[in-house]
């Protein structure tokens, strides 16, 4: 996984923990409370990606709704 993909999980992530659940337009939204981290996170397309590597992770919920993509917290990692 690159660097890239890692601060867009990260940036996705740190959102969550502030709003959950979130929609893609939300977490879109709220990407300014972190320019730093979530400078990479450009597109919908971004959040989504790294939304699905959560999903993996089995860290996050996704589930569709009418605006779209809709992405819960379901458990924290461990920066451990």
């Amino acid at each position: 996984m690159s660097e890239f993909e890692e601060r867009n999980i990260e940036c996705v992530l740190t959102i969550l923990k502030e709003k959950s659940p979130a929609t893609t337009k939300e977490i879109m939204a709220m990407r300014d409370l972190f320019p730093e981290l979530c400078a990479g996170c450009s597109s919908g397309g971004d959040v989504i990606l790294a939304g699905k590597q959560l999903v993996e992770q089995g860290v996050v919920e996704r589930k569709w709704t009418s605006e779209g993509f809709a992405w819960k917290l379901v458990k924290f990692q461990s920066s451990d």
